[in-house]
């Protein structure tokens, strides 16, 4: 596990003044995204965003460099990246503001290297921080300009990821149809998709995560609509969590936070409490204020049975562990 605040030594990168920036330069931009993205996949960005947020510092005083326009295309790509990993960090760790300047600085970074899928990644991660923060219309507006980049980039694996996540934020407005066809969208696209080309920051959406957006989205229409959701959200769900190693713990404790609230909406306390407990287990090695958000709707579902002991102390434990993790 790494210490809080890494501090990792920065690369040492040429900066203003200082001659001529090559390819071998922005590949070290490209490794060191590459790594903290490993961090926040596995950690949380708790973990590291104050890190990613020092390294950003190295590498845009390398804009100022000299170098030919073909580097210099590459090098604003390989910051538009970086800068998102730097928003998602952000965004992980709870601080939405910073998250928002982030990405809006990256999609500027991505259009100055011509990157037009590169934008439509950051447009769905813009999207999802409104989208956590309750504001599905605007998380729409963002999923829907970053479905155009995608389609305008020719990228069918993009297209999905947004499709997919269209469906989630209909869901949160109990649009059972539109959400439905969302994800219909969202199947057809990636059964198009070349995973083989995709860049880097887009092949974390493989076959499991668009199975784990189908759960996702029945596990939110079953809490906004109707709990009849719950039982297709427990097969996607419980299939998903069986697909991801520790390298993605982050991801296997929202779907077992998910899985829970589904056990629980169809009555099932027993199983959602062992699930529950599963998914505090996992998230103990994660700085992720996301995580904790996540609790909330699992929280309401267990008090929402409050008749029921085992709801009642699954419950507790749920704020024994905000608190200590507080």
């Amino acid at each position: 596990m790494p210490e809080a605040g890494n501090s990792r030594r920065s690369a040492v990168w040429p900066v203003a003044g200082r001659g001529r920036i090559g390819r071998n330069e922005v590949r070290k931009v490209e490794n060191e995204t590459k790594t903290f993205r490993a961090l926040d996949y596995r950690y949380g960005g708790g973990w590291c965003s104050e890190a990613v947020a020092a390294q950003l510092s190295w590498g845009y005083r390398m804009l100022e460099a000299d170098c030919s326009d073909t580097v210099r295309e590459r090098l604003c790509v390989a910051l538009a990246d970086l800068t998102s990993v730097a928003g998602w960090t952000s965004f992980d760790a709870g601080q939405s503001d910073a998250a928002h300047a982030r990405f809006d600085r990256a999609l500027r970074l991505a259009k100055a290297g011509g990157d037009e899928v590169l934008a439509s990644n950051i447009l769905y991660r813009k999207g999802r921080v409104f989208l956590h923060h309750g504001a599905p219309i605007d998380a729409l507006e963002m999923f829907r300009l970053g479905e155009r980049a995608a389609e305008h980039g020719g990228s069918m694996l993009m297209l999905s990821v947004l499709c997919a996540n269209e469906a989630w934020a209909y869901a949160k407005l109990g649009d059972r149809d539109l959400a439905l066809a969302s994800l219909g969208r969202a199947t057809d696209a990636f059964e198009r998709s070349e995973d083989a080309v995709a860049p880097v920051w887009a092949r974390f959406f493989g076959e499991t995560d668009l199975t784990a957006m189908a759960g996702t989205v029945h596990t939110e229409l079953a809490v906004a609509l109707d709990s009849s959701y719950a039982s297709a959200a427990i097969t996607e769900l419980t299939k998903v969590i069986k697909s991801y190693g520790c390298n993605m713990a982050r991801s296997k404790s929202f779907c077992l936070v998910m899985l829970a609230t589904s056990h629980l909406l169809e009555g099932d306390v027993d199983q959602a409490a062992a699930v529950a407990d599963d998914a505090l287990a996992e998230a103990l090695t994660l700085k992720s204020s996301r995580f904790m958000d996540r609790l909330t709707p699992l929280k309401k579902a267990a008090d929402h049975r409050g008749d029921n002991a085992d709801a009642r102390a699954l419950a507790e434990r749920i704020t024994a562990f905000r608190s200590v993790a507080a």
